[in-house]
């Protein structure tokens, strides 16, 4: 059965006899059933806009800065 190291971060598919992780000796896995990752959502579509202002406004204020 497939497990996870919460300690050392290593995945594997099978333990020692004892239970232990085979990387660091820990205790500490959590087993698990198969490791697929869910897929990511894609950012909302406003950041990109709010990105692009914020930038300008920095870039404004520091040649207001500059020039005053």
């Amino acid at each position: 059965m497939p497990f996870f190291c919460k300690d050392c971060t290593h995945r594997g598919v099978r333990t020692t006899n004892a239970g232990q992780c085979p990387a660091c000796g820990s205790y500490n896995i959590e087993q698990r059933t198969f490791f697929v990752r869910e897929p990511e959502k894609p950012p909302p579509k406003w950041r990109l806009p709010l990105l692009i202002a914020l930038w300008a406004y920095l870039i404004a204020t520091i040649a207001w800065k500059l020039l005053n």
